[in-house]
């Protein structure tokens, strides 16, 4: 791992927040970026809004936001700098508080151009659903939280508020001037909600888009957009939560169907966007959230609100076909041409009408991939590096520093890549695929080579990943085992519109293109069947998905990562049969006899789980036949065979050629074949065991798919529904949470040179704060403790700055989290509300980390997995 690119983190932090006690004080870990003084109060159910008065009579408090629909509460800021904000959760009727933090839309890729929508709504049957049934989205109202939109475009509308336009409702909430890294960032709201980013008028596009170049899924619904993001200041565009539950609560009040949210953070459904995004559903209201794209972290990497219970979570697949930029590679071998992504941001395109000189940076592994400082001078080059090791930003930036004029990343996996840096970065930044590196590689290898890469030039070409599940996808199941995503739809390679001061129109990968995707179709489908309440809508929709072929191992892609597949809207418009649930997330299960079913008795000791599913014949006048069978998936893990962990899931079955039954998870049904009466309804009970041969030492999660072939009284043809299902194939209360040794984590650090500190026996610490604890987290973790141990007695001294942590999400190099950092200091908190400061007493030390494994009791110690440093004096 690289420390030295992340030690900046570690001393930028500031104090965090403790958690009073469960469910009261919300503490946030010191790598998520919080506004000073500000916090979100939650009241519960029964205080009435008069309770806020007693804020507004609060000296140093200001009331700054009431919400009053998608959460009873309010937003506050201190202007007290040494406020205890645990006077809030001790105050009669309130339930939570939450330091304010800062959110940013669901990272957007750049990608690959395309000029057509069409080869996206013939596999989603929106293209069937538009010109069979005539549906448009007509009479729906979709409300857009987003960076804004560029209502002018000729292809949005190129109108705001006026009669006949689509834009009928909608604000900006936050400006064009506010900037995270200010003191206190400068909310100044524009008339309109205007978008500078981009972001939001490519999401619009997608959802809205009238063609020639960008043909939306709904372009006859009503459109409002909720501007919460600004303008891109130092490479982000960032907004906090209170200023999301606003347009989040703006969206409701304006009677919205449908809210769609491409955007995410953290890892917990207690998140009070989260929380919001909830109770928004319970009131009828379909929320549509993107997953998130940090799938090159593994498993449990989906964000909220997406996993917040009632919404619907959104994976993406890969465009079908990608027009990509030309580069022409010349050396004394020859010329060869290669297939280049193009910069989402038109301000740095990459545009070389001459050839210009190639170089591979010298050095090692870290140098090879472009995370370390470049030791030649690149002036006048483009640099070739290798995809990982640190985020693509931080590899355009050291290229920069070396005075680079562009870079070409290559892909470490199989197939494309589109990748995508900040405009903070001064040069074009493009990927390729894996072949292509090594054909770049080779050739450098063997002598001197140039690119050439003219302006305007493009070339469209079929993706050798189209209709496979985006690498970049975020994995489920959530922190808390439940099934994400629920749905996938097109999310990578997706040409939309863009402001027309930013070029008009450019190509984006990301979840948060599969978002709007997925809220269009549930715009399509409201329009068929007006009557369809908010759970039957979900239900609809999931259970018409498409489980996607893995082409490697001929197994369906787990649930895990695709949902239940690939939409298909003009089924769940045409489906006559509602399956309750759509979904089964079946955690873990305990070793034993299977119960309840004597023929399984021979299985002896399984993992096993029943569940029961409810089937409604939504004909009137035809009796449904029906009969299960199981499609079963690929299992993920992320310990590799020889035990070590990796952030790259490994599949099963590896070898095709040879997969023994009981590797694969079995569905069995007392009652697999079923009639139906019209209008009728009946249950099926499946009986689901885990894949014995797998071991539980290797935490595998498996899954897969209870197909349901539907055949109604007179009609000859069937067809087919799902339920897809999900467990984990183990004990979940006993993982590892830390990550694993083979990380370098835990570790004390430098925080000058950013390099570890192996010899802790001559290491003293004061209150200078040049040493840090970092840590990283292979799972999820409700409750992180980090403490000054004092080594002659194994008692604790207290709680370190910044070491009481709950809802922790995981974290991994590639994602947007890559580990925990708190400062080493002599000064401690003696109790977990963080407000009872004092200096330890010299002496010999270590430091603890305590991490709640999954669904422990924070009171008891056997719950938690326990890290200790050696032994350092402080002074």
């Amino acid at each position: 791992m690289t420390l030295l690119v992340l030690s900046a983190l570690v001393v930028a932090f500031c104090l965090g927040i403790a958690g009073v006690e469960a469910g009261r004080l919300i503490s946030y870990p010191p790598h998520i970026r919080t506004k000073r003084g500000s916090y979100i109060v939650e009241f519960e159910s029964h205080i009435p809004k008069t309770h806020v008065s007693r804020f507004h009579a609060m000296s140093d408090v200001s009331v700054d936001r009431h919400f009053t629909k998608v959460l009873n509460g309010i937003s506050v800021s201190v202007s007290k700098r040494d406020f205890d904000p645990s006077h809030f959760a001790q105050m009669d009727g309130v339930k939570r508080v939450w330091p304010v933090r800062y959110y940013y839309p669901a990272s957007t890729l750049s990608a690959a151009s395309n000029s057509s929508s069409l080869y996206l709504h013939h596999a989603t049957g929106v293209e069937k659903a538009l010109k069979e049934l005539g549906v448009d989205g007509k009479g729906i109202k979709i409300g857009i939280v987003d960076s804004g939109v560029d209502y002018n475009h000729p292809e949005l509308g190129g109108c705001w508020k006026t009669e006949g336009c689509p834009w009928q409702y909608g604000e900006d909430f936050i400006g064009d001037k506010y900037n995270e890294a200010d003191a206190i960032p400068i909310i100044e709201p524009n008339p309109t909600p205007m978008d500078c980013a981009g972001h939001g008028t490519h999401v619009s596009g997608i959802l809205a888009g009238r063609g020639p170049q960008v043909r939306g899924v709904a372009p006859g619904a009503t459109f409002g957009m909720y501007r919460v993001f600004s303008c891109p200041i130092n490479g982000e565009g960032g907004s906090s939560d209170d200023i999301l539950l606003q347009g989040i609560e703006a969206a409701f009040e304006d009677g919205h169907d449908i809210i769609n949210l491409s955007l995410g953070g953290g890892a917990w459904s207690e998140e009070p966007v989260a929380v919001a995004c909830a109770q928004i559903v319970q009131q009828g209201v379909v929320v549509v959230a993107a997953l998130g794209n940090d799938g090159a972290g593994g498993l449990q990497t989906g964000s909220a609100p997406a996993i917040a219970r009632g919404v619907i979570s959104v994976g993406s697949v890969d465009n079908w076909n990608v027009t990509s930029k030309p580069g022409i590679i010349t050396s004394a071998q020859g010329t060869q041409k290669i297939a280049l992504s193009m910069p989402g941001d038109s301000k740095y395109p990459f545009d070389f009408d001459s050839d210009t000189p190639l170089e591979i940076p010298a050095g090692g592994e870290d140098s090879i991939v472009g995370c370390a400082n470049y030791t030649e001078n690149m002036s006048g080059k483009i640099v070739v590096v290798k995809r990982g090791g640190c985020t693509f930003n931080e590899k355009a930036l050291y290229a920069y520093t070396a005075g680079a004029i562009g870079v070409i990343c290559y892909n470490n996996v199989a197939g494309d890549m589109s990748p995508a840096v900040s405009n903070s970065v001064p040069i074009p930044f493009v990927g390729i695929s894996d072949d292509d590196g090594k054909h770049v590689t080779d050739t450098l290898a063997a002598g001197k080579a140039t690119v050439k890469a003219p302006k305007g030039a493009r070339e469209i070409s079929p993706s050798k990943t189209g209709g496979q599940i985006s690498l970049f996808s975020s994995i489920g199941p959530s922190a808390e085992l439940d099934m994400v995503p629920l749905i996938s739809a097109p999310g990578g390679n997706i040409w939309s519109t863009y402001p027309q001061k930013l070029g008009s129109y450019a190509s984006l990968s990301g979840t948060s293109m599969a978002t709007p995707y997925i809220s269009g179709t549930v715009a399509l489908l409201k329009q068929a069947r007006p009557d369809l309440d908010v759970r039957a809508i979900a239900r609809l929709l999931v259970s018409n998905g498409k489980p996607i072929t893995d082409p490697a191992t001929g197994l369906k892609t787990t649930p895990f990562m695709s949902g239940a597949g690939l939409v298909n809207i003009y089924d769940a418009i045409k489906s006559r049969v509602q399956f309750d649930p759509p979904v089964l997330s079946l955690n873990d299960s305990k070793i034993s006899h299977i119960q309840g079913y004597s023929k399984l008795e021979s299985l002896g000791s399984v993992r096993w789980a029943a569940r029961t599913i409810s089937i409604h014949n939504t004909d009137s006048k035809k009796s449904l036949h029906l009969s299960l069978s199981n499609a079963a998936a690929n299992s993920l893990s992320m310990i590799l065979a020889n035990g070590s962990f990796s952030y790259s899931p490994r599949t099963w079955p590896a070898d095709t050629s040879s997969v023994s039954e009981d590797t694969l998870p079995k569905v069995y049904s007392p009652n697999a074949e079923k009639t139906i009466g019209p209008g009728k309804t009946c249950s099926v009970t499946v009986f689901i065991v885990a894949p014995k041969g797998l071991k539980d030492l290797e935490s595998w999660y498996y899954g897969g798919f209870i197909n349901f072939t539907l055949q109604w009284d007179g009609e000859k043809t069937t067809s087919t529904q799902v339920v897809s299902y999900g467990g984990y194939n183990g004990d979940s209360t006993i993982q590892d949470v830390l990550s694993p040794p083979s990380d370098g984590l835990p570790a004390l650090v430098d925080t000058v040179t950013g390099e570890p500190v192996n010899d802790l026996s001559t290491l003293v610490i004061d209150n200078n704060a040049t040493k840090a604890i970092l840590f990283g987290l292979s799972i999820p973790s409700r409750l992180v403790e980090i403490m000054l141990v004092d080594a002659a007695t194994d008692k604790s001294a207290g709680y370190m700055v910044q070491g009481y942590n709950e809802y922790l999400a995981r974290t991994c190099p590639e994602c947007s989290v890559p580990y925990v950092g708190v400062p080493l200091t002599k000064t401690v908190f003696t109790d977990s509300k963080l407000t009872n400061v004092t200096q330890v007493p010299a002496g010999k030390y270590h430091v603890r980390i305590r991490a709640l494994r999954p669904f422990g009791d924070t009171s008891v110690d056997s719950d938690y997995q326990v890290w200790n440093s050696g032994d350092f004096t402080i002074a």
